[in-house]
């Protein structure tokens, strides 16, 4: 049993570890090139509840929104590729 808990234990310092190091690599790459934005545009869809219970949509105007071209996000700012492929946001319930 003491054996299941040590190998379970040093599974999850392993896994933790390579996150952490995952982050930190991503974090310096992003800051040796200099902080890489870039601009896409997203749409935005607000969704309203009236008073017979039921949502309502309405297109807002799109909006340019900065990212950054790294894997995570770093200062603030959503990755590229997370925007990329949803380009439009719900707004609302």
């Amino acid at each position: 049993m003491k054996t299941i808990r040590k190998i379970a234990f040093w599974t999850g310092v392993v896994l933790v570890a390579s996150a952490a190091l995952l982050y930190l690599a991503d974090d310096l790459w992003a800051r040796f090139r200099g902080r890489p934005v870039e601009q896409v545009k997203v749409g935005r869809i607000f969704a309203e509840i009236n008073r017979y219970n039921e949502v309502e949509y309405s297109a807002g105007l799109p909006i340019m929104e900065t990212c950054i071209d790294a894997l995570l996000p770093h200062f603030g700012l959503t990755p590229c590729w997370y925007l990329q492929k949803h380009k439009i946001q719900h707004i609302g319930p």
